[in-house]
C-alpha cells in the first residue's frame, strides 16, 4: 500500500519533504518498482555530476567514501540516514557490491528478512574482494537463520531449508577464512536459534580456541539454560 501511494504522489508531480524522505529510506530509491520522476532524475544527475567533480572524476572511489559514511550511521542506529548514505553510494557506482551488502544490513534491522536476502544475494554474486566475502557469508547465513527463526514462529515448514542454508553459508565463510572469528559466534548463535544446543557449545569452544573471548552474557545464559556448558 506504502509504494501504491509513493507511485501515486509521484505521478501528481508534487511532493512533500515527509514523502521524499520515504522514498529516500527505501533501498534503490524503491526502483525499479517506483518510477523515479523527472525532478528527482534531476536532483540525481546534479548529485553526480558534483561528486565526481569533487573526487575528480573518480566515482567509484567517491561511492566506497560514501559506503563508510553509511556503515557509521548504521553502527549509530540510523537507518534512515544509512540508507540515504548507500543510495547516494548506489547512485555513483551501481556495480559496487558494498552497497548491496549496506541495503541487506540495514534491511536487517528493520526486520524486512527476505528484502535483505534479496540484496546479500546480489552483493554475493558482485564481491570482488575475497577478504569481504567470508564477511558477507556470515551476514547471509545469519539471515538465513533469522528466517529460520521467523518461519518457525509461523509454523511455515520452511525452517528446515532456512538453518540448513544458514549452515551452508557459515560452512562457506570458514572454509574460506576460518580466522574470520564472527563467524564462530554468528553460527553458535544459529544453532541455538536451530535448538541443536550441543553443536552451539561446540562452535563456541572452537572459538574460544582461536581467541574469542567476548560472547554475550544473555546469550551464554540463555544457551546454559537449555543445555548447561559441558565440561569437556
Amino acid at each position: 500500500m506504502a509504494v501504491v501511494l509513493l507511485v501515486a504522489v509521484l505521478l501528481s508531480g508534487c511532493m512533500t519533504v515527509a514523502e521524499k524522505e520515504a522514498i529516500e529510506a527505501l533501498p534503490m530509491y524503491g526502483q525499479p518498482e517506483l518510477a523515479r520522476s523527472d525532478y528527482l532524475k534531476s536532483e540525481d544527475a546534479a548529485f553526480i555530476k558534483q561528486t565526481s567533480f569533487r573526487y575528480r572524476g573518480d566515482v567509484k572511489q567517491a561511492s566506497r567514501d560514501w559506503v563508510k559514511r553509511a556503515d557509521g550511521l548504521l553502527h549509530m542506529g540510523d537507518t534512515d540516514a544509512a540508507m540515504r548514505h548507500f543510495n547516494q553510494a548506489w547512485l555513483l557506482d551501481p556495480e559496487n557490491y558494498q552497497v548491496y551488502w549496506g541495503f541487506g544490513r540495514v534491511l536487517v534491522e528493520k526486520r524486512q528478512f527476505s528484502q535483505a536476502a534479496h540484496f546479500l544475494d546480489r552483493a554475493l554474486a558482485m564481491v570482488n574482494d575475497p577478504y569481504q566475502k567470508p564477511a558477507l557469508l556470515t551476514d547471509r547465513g545469519t539471515v538465513y537463520s533469522l528466517q529460520g527463526e521467523q518461519a518457525r514462529e509461523m509454523a511455515s515448514g520452511q525452517q528446515t531449508d532456512l538453518f540448513a542454508a544458514a549452515n551452508a553459508r557459515f560452512a562457506e565463510a570458514l572454509a574460506l577464512d576460518e580466522t574470520y572469528l564472527p563467524v564462530w559466534q554468528r553460527w553458535a548463535q544459529s544453532l541455538y536459534r536451530q535448538g541443536e544446543y550441543a553443536s552451539a557449545w561446540e562452535k563456541i569452544h572452537q572459538a574460544r580456541q582461536r581467541g574469542v573471548t567476548r560472547f554475550s552474557r544473555v546469550f551464554l545464559r540463555d544457551l546454559a539454560d537449555r543445555l548447561p556448558e559441558p565440561t569437556h
